[in-house]
């Protein structure tokens, strides 16, 4: 299957991606990417290494994020384009959202301890690999330990909201998460709106200071997609896309550059790259 050049919505290990940083340029690079985005969650550590491994390929880089972003019922991913990762500031609030994950964590291993489903956090560590833990680590335990069949059946079982060992943990707010992004020189855009539970919900979150919407996306259809472009146009957004890739060895191993994603899509967020980005291609 034909590659997208384009890939504005990629994993790592530093997150809950299966290949480093540098695996997953060299990877795009491979694939024929010629635009990519490593967002992995709540953390930018990896950026500096694939903004290297980038200028050796000839690739141009976008350094991004994606944040958790909480609401009254439902989770919110917002992605942020061109952050610097060295503003300090918003390296403090990416240090707190990712004490709030740990701590999440470790809370759903106590109450899976406490159904008898025999894992702990230091396997659940070593299966993450020395990236940041998220469910699906702890999932992956559940596999392991013979608990249940598949990732999905963890989520189902255990992890999902609602479920026996569902945890939830602080977030911070729609608005904030676009404040903190702007504030390090970056674009708020909202990961994958398709997926939000009603229409209700994605007007309500253009009230906030959001630059763009996700319009391709592995789970967004053909409709989904157009929709969100002409939403876009409508309102004076950006539009980005990308894979949502994690790598081979995941859960759901969809590919880089594996969903088809315009070059005009990247002509137009390279038209709002700032300065500094520009000098340090």
């Amino acid at each position: 299957m034909a590659r997208s050049r384009i890939d504005l919505h990629i994993h790592s290990t530093v997150s809950d991606g299966t290949l480093t940083p540098r695996e997953v340029v060299e990877t795009a690079a491979a694939e024929g990417v010629r635009l990519l985005a490593i967002a992995d969650h709540d953390t930018t550590d990896g950026l500096p290494e694939a903004a290297e491994a980038a200028r050796a390929a000839g690739l141009d880089f976008v350094p991004a994020v994606e944040l958790s972003v909480g609401t009254y019922s439902y989770e919110v991913h917002m992605l942020g384009y061109f952050i610097r990762y060295d503003h300090p500031e918003a390296q403090a609030t990416l240090s707190w959202l990712r004490r709030a994950r740990d701590e999440r964590n470790e809370g759903i291993v106590r109450r899976l301890q406490e159904l008898g489903a025999g894992i702990d956090m230091a396997r659940v560590q070593e299966i993450a690999g020395g990236g940041s833990v998220g469910r699906p680590h702890i999932a992956a335990a559940l596999v392991e330990a013979g608990r249940v069949k598949s990732v999905k059946e963890a989520f189902q079982r255990y992890l999902g909201r609602g479920k026996a060992a569902y945890v939830p943990r602080e977030r911070l707010s729609p608005e904030k998460a676009c404040e903190m992004i702007r504030a390090a020189g970056g674009l708020p855009v909202l990961a994958h709106p398709a997926k939000l539970p009603h229409n209700g919900a994605l007007e309500a979150l253009l009230a906030f200071d959001i630059a763009g919407l996700e319009a391709y996306h592995c789970d967004h259809s053909a409709r989904d997609s157009a929709e969100l472009v002409a939403l876009a146009r409508e309102r004076g957004l950006l539009v980005t896309g990308g894979s949502d890739s994690h790598g081979p060895r995941s859960d759901r191993p969809i590919p880089i550059g594996g969903v088809h994603v315009p070059d005009w899509v990247g002509e137009e967020l390279l038209a709002r790259a700032p300065d500094w980005w520009a000098k340090s291609r």
